[in-house]
């Protein structure tokens, strides 16, 4: 992942001790509203992400209220993502620079289809991005 923290602290000056906790924030969530195969994939992408990414393996809900409750819980995800990257000392513009350069790397590293797949599906993850 290192590759990816020095890409991005070069293109935007951010401080390194904050790009990368910032990207395994990103990377856990983002595994959080994915597939296993989606997973997989980021993992090959993002090596060293194994260790970021606290995958509650029964985030399979289904139903009714079991996809009720993923949305809910996706969405109070993304505000809790989001607060600790700004807790991190970003702001909601360097946060942005940070997952879109995350989303174009993975797009290099697994492929377009994947990786919009993967944008699609991620609550605000398109907003940011």
């Amino acid at each position: 992942m290192h590759v990816l923290i020095d890409r991005i602290t070069e293109k935007t000056g951010l401080d390194p001790t904050k790009v990368g906790p910032a990207i395994g924030i990103m990377l856990n969530f983002i595994a959080q509203n994915s597939s296993k195969e989606e997973v997989d994939a980021l993992l090959v992408a993002f090596p060293a992400a194994e260790g970021f990414l606290a995958i509650d393996e029964a985030r399979e809900n289904t139903g009714l209220f079991g996809g009720l409750a993923n949305k809910m819980n996706a969405s109070v995800g993304v505000l809790a993502a989001l607060n600790e990257m700004t807790s991190l000392g970003l702001s909601v513009e360097e946060i942005q620079e940070v997952a879109k350069e995350t989303v174009q790397y993975t797009r290099e590293k697994v492929g377009p289809e994947i990786t919009n797949e993967i944008v699609s599906r991620v609550p605000g993850l398109a907003e940011i991005t």
